[in-house]
Formats: C-alpha cells, structure tokens, sequence
C-alpha cells in the first residue's frame, strides 16, 4: 500500500484516537462531577475536563505520530501531515496545564485536606494514646489550615514535574469569589442600613459548627455550602501557586542547603599567621620569666 492510499486511513484514524476522545472526555467529566457532587463546584469538573483531556492529548499525538513514521514517513513529514489534519492544537499545551494545576488547587482543599483531616484522627492520635472522632464542625474551625497546608505542599511538589502555569493556579477560584462578592445581596440586610463590608464576612468569617438535620439552627446551611465551595478553593488555589512559586525561585531549596551545609574552614592568609605565631610565642616567654 502506498503513501496515497495510507494518507486517509491515518486521518481517520488520528481523529479517532485524538480528536473523538478528547470532545467526548470534557462533557462526561462534567456530567460525572454534576451527578455525583451537584452543581456548585461545575467550574472545577470543567477544569477538570479539560485537564484529562489534555492528557489524553498529550499520549495520543505522540503515538499517532509513531505510527506514520513506522509507516516510512520522516519527522518532518509526521509533524506536518498532524499540522494538515488538524491535530496540532495551538494553545493546548497552555490551557491544559492551567486545568491541571487548577483542578489539583481545588482537590487539594475540598478533598485532600478533609481526609488528611480524618487520618490524623484515625492513625495519628491513637499512636499517642489519645482517642477522638473526626467532625466536620473540627474541619469548619480549622478551614484555613486545612485548605492551605496540604494545597501549598502538593504546589510545592507537583511544579517539579509540570511547571507550567503552575503559579496561576489562583485565577479561576479567584474570579468566582470575586464574581460572588460583586453579586452578593444580604437577605437580612435593611435597605435604610446596609453594611458594605457584610458581603466579605459573609465568606471569610467561617462558620463553626456543622449544619445537621437535629440543628439546623446551628448555623446557616447556605452560607456553609458557599464556604465550602468559593472559599476552600480559593485559599488552596492561592497556597498552590505560592508552593509552586517558591518551587520555582528555589527559595526553600537555597534556605535547607543553607542550613545542612558544613561551616567552611577558616583560613588564614601568610602574614596573620605569621603574627598569630609571633604573639603566641611572646605570651610564653612571658610566662616562662614569671
């Protein structure tokens, strides 16, 4: 079969590992997010979407392109027959990895830290002969904590292997707080007496204690679920991009190595050890006549 033959079953075919899987990744991860989570964190199984897609892409063009060369073709002829069938995707590089670190920002503080949480409960304090049930309304008082720490490790750690747009991680969480900040109406406000600053203690004061269905007046249900889904990313999407950025100065590398490295010796030049001896050597004398 020759080159002429070949060339639309390769077309075909590279849709068909590339351009169908990745259409088809972006909305089943959303619809997946929507039926087991709802709707209030669907920016994040968007991003989510489209960072698995992005992976997808990433193995699959590769391999397409494995195949032409197997097929005879050269590399420069493999990457411009995927130019020609529209499977070079300018901008996709970027706007993948930005989902990435954004979904992993937002894993970090609505999922990674509350089971951190657990496991401290669970494996740590029995170690120490201590004995306590995990509660949510533990996590609400120790929110900010619990979305920072872990997210500004997993920045810290995973910007070793994906740098890219690591650090902005923060835009998305950022433009939903905002978004909701700008739209915010207090139902318990008075029109005669509004309080302008009640918009940000509405999110930033966190609530303590968990809403359950034996009190549901311990707290405001609404006002917890908005915690949890504007505020949580927003401070694990800006701890992320601080560990990735000081992942990338090598701030905390410089600081360790300063640490762990050994005193160097001190050195003295010809003529201060001629005079250290000179002085020594008068000191005993002295000694010597008394």
């Amino acid at each position: 079969m020759d080159r002429s033959d070949a060339a639309p079953r390769a077309v075909l075919l590279g849709h068909l590992i590339i351009t169908v899987p990745v259409v088809a990744i972006i909305p089943l991860v959303l619809l997946w997010g929507l039926y087991q989570f709802g709707p209030f964190l669907w920016p994040y199984y968007l991003s989510g979407g489209l960072a698995i897609a992005w992976q997808w892409y990433s193995m699959a063009l590769p391999g397409w392109e494995g195949l032409l060369r197997r097929k005879g073709l050269q590399d420069k002829e493999t990457r411009e027959a995927a130019r020609r069938c529209a499977l070079v995707w300018p901008g996709a590089a970027a706007i993948g990895s930005l989902a990435f670190h954004t979904t992993a920002a937002a894993v970090c503080g609505i999922h990674l830290g509350p089971w951190l949480l657990s496991r401290w409960f669970v494996w740590i304090l029995p170690l120490v002969g201590m004995s306590s049930a995990p509660s949510a309304d533990y996590w609400l008082q120790h929110l900010e904590l619990v979305s920072i720490v872990p997210a500004f490790a997993v920045g810290f750690v995973v910007s070793r292997n994906v740098e890219k747009l690591a650090t902005w991680a923060w835009i998305l969480p950022t433009m939903i707080l905002s978004y909701k900040l700008l739209t915010f109406t207090d139902p318990h406000a008075s029109v005669l007496a509004s309080d302008p600053w009640s918009r940000f203690s509405y999110y930033f004061v966190i609530e303590r204690y968990m809403p359950t269905l034996y009190n549901l007046r311990g707290s405001d249900p609404i006002r917890v679920a908005a915690q949890m889904t504007v505020v949580v990313p927003f401070y694990s999407g800006v701890a992320y991009s601080i560990g990735a950025l000081l992942k990338k100065s090598k701030l905390i590398e410089r600081i360790v190595r300063s640490f762990l490295a050994e005193p160097e010796p001190e050195v003295f030049l010809p003529e201060e050890a001629g005079v250290e001896w000179i002085g020594d050597a008068k000191e005993h004398m002295s000694h010597d006549h008394k």
